[in-house]
Formats: structure tokens, sequence, C-alpha cells
């Protein structure tokens, strides 16, 4: 659609001085169009792995008799093979366009469905994972697109509806995997291999080039006269500001993936909990994730302000994270995921929308690249260390023994108090970061 229009645009040598609505008008991007298509790839996508995510515990111990620690070496095995290729396709999107390789990152992960529903051991479970982390560009590429139609103004904003249109599929996903899950683990693979061919059949018929040759020509032109003008100092996208916010994404993720990715074994575990309850427990946050992203998150940052809402929900975090281990009755969970989804839903945002704000336009998919491969190294780690901590169950520290589930939370309040430090030293240096909304 983007080639069929670019003989009628008009002769422009630079974009620098459209504002951000002549610069979608002048590419053709429906920015509603594009939103609604690429937030319903998201809840497809989400969809179909959020149903898998409550059946770990099922498929790797239960069907093939692995350990605790096996899980967490399942997940960061997906994690790692991210941390290598995401960069990889966000720099290739910024290059040659976003949509062939949000088509390309969709079919990667058809397939690794595909074989983790047929697969009849441990090791083609761990193969398929690994194939849908080498094609896992679909998030990084997404962020990137949703950065090329908005404007700093809007963009916290418009990356919490991303988080609510992934909240959709994390209301449904885990409940029909739990639901699913009771009769035969594969069912739910079944229905998540189906769904991802309808994401690449939407994105075909419906995304709209959101980096058209000609905006990629336009780019290259405003870079080479940044060039001349700065004596042919070439520009870094890791840059002194970039790496100091990708730290904060790593953070900030860590703390989180080390709760998340262990609740499924950790209901089993502490509350006795089957499949369908923790398909009820995910499927409860998906619902306050929808909430917080879509409804609460434009609202409270337009009336306290980034820097408030950031620092509020930092401490948020560090209350949560401390009473983590004293979560002694199933039913303490459904008051402590109220407060934990709402605070990582605005840390993560404000954070991510920041670090948009370090790069130039041209380089928005290599940082989203970046921050996704921070996000895996994140992904790698956390999970290794909080299955790690559940196989060991029991530690003695200066004479106390202390559980798995203490361990998990004084690790995320650590990593937490840590980000807020480097968080109030970035509002001290770079103020105006966090005064779109004021």
């Amino acid at each position: 659609m983007e080639n069929r229009h670019s003989n009628n645009l008009k002769p422009h040598d630079s974009n620098t001085s459209l504002n951000h609505k002549e610069k979608l008008e002048r590419y053709r991007i429906d920015q509603k169009s594009a939103k609604f298509t690429i937030m319903l790839c998201i809840f497809i996508d989400v969809l179909g792995y959020s149903m898998i995510l409550p059946l770990l515990p099922t498929i790797v111990i239960g069907s093939f008799g692995g350990s605790n620690f096996m899980i967490g070496l399942l997940i960061a095995s997906n994690a790692l093979t991210a941390f290598i290729f995401a960069p990889i396709w966000g720099k290739l999107s910024d290059k040659y366009g976003r949509k062939p390789f949000l088509i390309i990152s969709q079919m990667g992960t058809l397939a690794a469905f595909l074989m983790l529903g047929f697969s009849n051991s441990l090791a083609i479970i761990f193969l398929s994972r690994l194939l849908d982390g080498i094609f896992g560009g679909q998030i990084p590429i997404i962020r990137a697109y949703v950065i090329d139609i908005t404007d700093s103004k809007t963009r916290s904003s418009e990356i919490g509806k991303i988080t609510a249109a992934s909240a959709f599929g994390i209301i449904f996903g885990p409940a029909i995997g739990g639901l699913l899950g009771v009769f035969n683990w594969r069912y739910p693979v079944y229905i998540a291999c189906f769904l991802s061919l309808l994401t690449i059949i939407f994105t075909f018929k419906y995304i709209i080039e959101s980096m058209p040759k000609q905006r990629i020509l336009d780019l290259r032109k405003q870079k080479e006269l940044s060039k001349m003008q700065n004596h042919g100092k070439k520009d870094s996208v890791l840059t002194k500001i970039v790496i100091f916010r990708l730290i904060e994404v790593f953070l900030i993720i860590f703390a989180f993936i080390m709760i998340t990715s262990t609740f499924p074994l950790i209901m089993t575990l502490r509350y006795g909990s089957n499949v369908a309850m923790i398909g009820l427990l995910a499927s409860i946050a998906g619902i306050i994730m929808m909430i917080t992203g879509g409804i609460l998150m434009k609202p409270l940052i337009k009336k306290f302000g980034e820097k408030a809402m950031l620092i509020l929900s930092l401490i948020m975090a560090i209350s949560m994270f401390l009473i983590y281990p004293f979560l002694y009755e199933e039913w303490f969970l459904y008051l402590f995921i109220l407060p934990y989804i709402f605070s990582h839903i605005f840390i993560r945002s404000i954070i991510l929308t920041n670090l948009s704000k370090s790069v130039e336009e041209d380089q928005q998919g290599a940082a989203s690249g970046f921050a996704s491969n921070m996000m895996s190294i994140a992904q790698i780690f956390a999970p290794l260390i909080a299955y790690w901590y559940l196989e060991l169950w029991i530690v003695s520290i200066m004479g106390y023994n202390v559980d798995a589930y203490f361990l998990i939370g004084i690790t995320c309040v650590f990593i937490i108090i840590i980000l807020l430090i480097l968080v109030i030293i970035d509002m001290k240096k770079y103020p105006e970061i966090f005064s779109s909304w004021k």
C-alpha cells in the first residue's frame, strides 16, 4: 500500500520541519487503523503464549519428569536466543521497514508452537523454545512501530495501551489454557498455532508500513545532513544516557520476571492449586493490566506527571516485594496482584518511553531491539535464580532458616531499590525528560 502512494508524495528534502500529524499524512499512515491492527496482533500473540504459561509445571514435571530447575532452564533458553536476535530484527526493521520482519517473526512463532504441540521429549520442547526466541522479534518491532506513529507527549499512554492489548490476551489465554489443560496440555498449544496463523493473516492484510521507503530515505537524508553539521561524526545508538536507561529496563524486568515466571509452580507447591486456578489468577492479572494500561495510565500521568507516578510505583513495588514471602494463604494473592500489576505497568511504560526519547527517529528500532536484549538477559538469569531458590528450598542465613519465597522477595527488593536510586539520578540529570505532561 505504501509503495502504491509513494510516487504521489510531495517533494520534500527533509522531514525535520514537519510536525507529527504532517508526518503521518506524508507517509499515508492512518494512525487509528494502525493502532487497532497492531493491538489486535499483540492480543492474538499474547493469547497464544499465555495459554501455555499455566501448563509449564504439567509439561515439564508431569509429562516428562523434569525438575523445578528445568522449568527455569526452559524459560531461560527462549530468552537466550531472543537476546541474540532481537537487536538484529530491530536494526533490519529500521533499514528495510517494520512489516516484513514482523511477518517473519510471526511465522517463526507459528513454527515454534507447531513443534511444541507435536513434541515427544524435553529436547524437542527446548528446541521449540529456542526457535521461538530466534524469531521473537515481534515485540521490539511492534514497540518501534508504535513509536513511529506517536509523538513524545502521548507515547507513555500509547505504550500503556499496548500493555492493555497484552492484558486482553492474558485475561483469556490462561483461562483457556487452564481449562483445556485439565484434559490435555497439547490442546491449548494447537489453539495457539491457529491464533498465530491468524496473526500472520491480519498483518499481511491490515498492517500499514510505518517506515515506508520514502520515510527511510527522508530519515537517511536527515542523518547525512546531521553528520555534515557534526563534521562527519557518526551518531551512535548506545550513548551514555541510552546505556543508563537500558540498565533501568534490565532491573525492572529482572525483578518482576522473578515473580511472574515462577507463579505457576509456586501456586502448585505452596497452595496446591490446579491448572484451572493458575489460569484464573493469570486472567485476573490480565484484567488489572487492561484497566491500568488502557484506562488509568493516561489520566494519572496527565494529572500527576511521569515523575510522581514513577516514584510512587517504585515505592509500591518495594512494598509488594517485602510482603511477598508472607502470602501464606492463596487468597492473599488476589490482594497482592492489584498493586503488583499497577506498579509494574507504570514503571515499565515510563522507563521505556524515556529510552525512546534518548535516540533519533531512525534509531528507534535499534533502541527497541537493545531494550528487548536487556529484557532477554533479565529473562535468562531471573528465572534461573528464582528456580534455583526453589530447588534449594531452605537456606540458612546467619543461623536463620529462610525459604525460597523469602529469597525471591528480598532479591526483588534489593533490585528495585537500586532501580529507584538510578531513577532519582536520572531525574536530577535530565529533568526535562519527565516534563511531557506538565
